[in-house]
């Protein structure tokens, strides 16, 4: 135990200085009675007079003010703990913005629910924490190399929660390159984040429609990357929105005017993961990303060191609740 205020320890000379008033005390009653003609104590009533009870309650005030004193003094008990320390993480998303990921069978989309768990993911990580953004349709764009600032991650969000353009076609591939190319970026002008720990989270929809996937999934490998991979969508589907016409939603048809349906095929992402030692996850209400976010960062999380940490807990409370109990027992002897 150690004393936040130890000069306050000091009193307890003063208790000291009690006890020669006290024996004072003691005589000067004792004397006054036999002056009074009272060879013996008072009879007893409700409360013993007794000199055993007057000695108790004299123990008794005495270690009232000495937990009084102790309580002033602020005393802490000294609790040591082993902290882990965990590699620093760099987490790229690339996120499927093709128009099948503007579907409402997930409200308000996919795309926009994907967005605002990305969004409460980026808001709430570890400080250390680095979050680069990709996105891909039939084509690929970096918004955001990898930052340490949320505030960054949730411009870019609200971008793509507010662009209407319309990209058909899910090039899996180029995100992957996309993501390998802001790695290589940070590593070339950052050589001390080598020793990052380094994760893909690709969110998308449906099948890759490129021929750079294999090409890619196996520079991911010899990245040592994991690209953990996340299907979104109903397991009935639904219409792809395209864009509006006087107001109204337009929906993509086939030539007989039947609206196409996006359907889900977990094969594609299936293999992605399982070629790059990740895992696939699948979606079906949107409700689940912030779960699998969350179970993602924490089995990739690495510990590579212990620190050890000193806390203080105040233990002021207790001396407190001693005095208080004590001073209620010697008023009821």
């Amino acid at each position: 135990m150690t004393f936040l205020h130890p000069q306050y320890l000091a009193l307890f000379y003063l208790l000291l200085a009690l006890l020669p008033l006290w024996l004072y005390r003691s005589y000067y009653k004792r004397k006054m009675r036999l002056a009074l003609g009272e060879s013996r104590p008072l009879r007893k009533i409700s409360r013993p007079s007794s000199l055993a009870g007057e000695v108790f309650r004299y123990l008794l005030v005495n270690l009232t003010l000495a937990s009084l004193i102790l309580a002033l003094a602020h005393p802490q008990w000294i609790r040591e703990k082993r902290v882990p320390h965990t590699k620093k993480m760099d987490i790229v998303f690339l996120l499927d913005t093709s128009p099948s990921m503007r579907a409402s069978d997930i409200q308000p989309s996919r795309l926009e629910r994907a967005l605002e768990v990305v969004g409460n993911f980026a808001h709430n990580k570890l400080p250390h924490d680095r979050i680069g953004l990709v996105s891909f349709s039939s084509g690929s764009l970096i918004l955001s190399y990898l930052t340490e600032d949320p505030h960054n991650i949730l411009y870019y969000l609200d971008y793509l929660k507010e662009d209407a353009s319309v990209s058909y076609g899910t090039n899996i591939g180029r995100a992957i390159q996309n993501g390998l190319a802001v790695i290589t970026r940070d590593l070339e002008a950052n050589p001390g984040t080598l020793d990052h720990k380094r994760v893909f989270i690709l969110v998308s929809d449906g099948e890759d429609h490129g021929k750079e996937l294999e090409g890619a999934v196996r520079a991911a490998r010899r990245f040592g990357i994991r690209v953990h991979t996340i299907g979104i969508g109903s397991a009935e589907g639904a219409p792809i929105p395209i864009g509006r016409d006087n107001g109204q939603i337009t929906y993509l048809e086939d030539e007989s005017g039947r609206r196409i349906m996006s359907r889900f095929d977990e094969k594609t992402l299936r293999w992605v993961a399982e070629q790059t030692e990740g895992r696939a996850y699948r979606s079906f209400t949107g409700h689940e990303l912030k779960q699998t976010f969350g179970e993602i960062v924490l089995k990739e999380r690495e510990v590579d060191s212990f620190k050890r940490v000193i806390e203080h807990e105040d233990a002021y409370q207790t001396f407190l609740l001693a005095a208080l109990g004590m001073f209620l027992a010697a008023l009821l002897i």
